[in-house]
């Protein structure tokens, strides 16, 4: 028999891939924990996260040097900056992801030899004496002066849309540049009401490059903050500004479906049906059937189907009564919103004289 293999080490996990970017004058950092060691089995309450950084070279960044170096490079020189564990851990987790801001990189981002300032980040988790999780290859961010927030944010509410306006900062000394660069685009954030924290991804798919944008994602009668930030014309999404002053909005379904048209009325048999062309509004809830005698000014609501249904059987038709019938569409908003009657259609059971 060989040699008896070592045992094989039972550490945390490392946590997932780490998220850098600039806000405002913040680094700010964001992972997922995955709060296991290497077996599967839960880490303990002691366990902490660490927070690493390092002051990127030319030589000493990612792409420059082979991934390995690089690694066993940064875990000789990098700074521990802060180490989180308990209550304040706690505090960090926020949509299930970790998230610091480090508020030094961007103190004094004063160019080095003509160069913006770089910054390596990395996260150790440690549970135990020197028991830590091994270090994925450091992510890399250039700093610069923070970009002017956008303001006078205004939202206006209509039929399935959040429309949003807002006023570009001006570029003045905290846009200063020896050249000239493109206009900053901008990128749209909501939290509902009762969050915390804004979410790491905005709206818009792309950074915007007119002041507006229309919200059709939204749920009606739920609170929202909105924001809004400016983006760096280069580095896109990794440097933004702070948020604008958030604008409050709670959209309320006051909108009715259309009338429904194509409205036909037929006897078949002993009873009269009444068809219509089905509406296609994405939250109609059904339709309401009305119908009136001839000399009656108001019609009654016979019934009601839901939206899957586009045709009813009036169970009340006299025979020799002419009845004069008409459709309304309904929503599913509490209260809900009815449209208009449909144009009025006519038809009468055989039998009787004609009214």
């Amino acid at each position: 028999m060989g040699p008896p293999l070592p045992p094989v080490r039972i550490g945390p996990a490392p946590p997932g891939p780490l998220r850098v970017r600039q806000i405002g004058a913040e680094v700010v950092l964001s992972t997922a924990l995955p709060g296991t060691r290497t077996d599967g089995t839960r880490l303990g309450p002691e366990a902490e996260v660490r927070v690493l950084r390092l002051k990127a070279t030319g030589t000493l960044r990612p792409g420059a040097v082979s991934d390995r170096y690089l690694v066993q490079q940064f875990q000789k020189q990098a700074s521990v900056i802060a180490g989180l564990a308990g209550e304040d851990l706690r505090r960090s987790i926020s949509r299930g992801r970790f998230l610091f801001s480090d508020r030094d990189a961007v103190a004094t981002p004063t160019a080095t030899e003509g160069q913006p300032p770089r910054f390596l980040y990395a996260l150790h988790i440690v549970e135990g004496k020197n028991n830590r999780s091994p270090l994925r290859v450091p992510s890399e961010i250039e700093v610069a002066a923070p970009l002017p927030a956008p303001g006078g944010l205004m939202a206006e509410v209509a039929e399935g849309e959040v429309r949003l306006a807002w006023t570009p900062a001006g570029g003045g000394a905290e846009m200063a540049a020896t050249v000239t660069l493109p206009a900053p685009g901008f990128n749209v954030y909501r939290m509902e009401a009762a969050e915390s924290t804004s979410p790491e991804d905005p709206l818009n798919p792309q950074p915007l490059a007119e002041p507006s944008f229309v919200d059709t994602t939204f749920r009606y009668d739920v609170t929202y903050a909105y924001s809004v930030r400016a983006v760096d014309p280069v580095q896109g999404t990794l440097r933004e500004s702070v948020a604008s002053p958030p604008i409050e909005v709670r959209p309320h379904d006051r909108f009715a479906p259309m009338a429904p048209s194509g409205i036909a009325v037929a006897v078949e048999g002993a009873v009269i049906k009444v068809y219509w062309f089905p509406n296609a509004e994405p939250d109609l809830a059904g339709y309401r059937i009305y119908r009136r005698s001839a000399g009656e000014s108001a019609p009654t609501r016979i019934g009601e189907t839901p939206a899957a249904e586009s045709s009813f059987i009036d169970p009340g038709a006299a025979p020799g009564v002419r009845y004069h019938y008409s459709v309304s569409a309904v929503d599913g908003a509490d209260p809900v919103n009815e449209s208009p009657r449909s144009e009025e259609k006519s038809e009468m059971l055989s039998g009787g004289g004609a009214a």
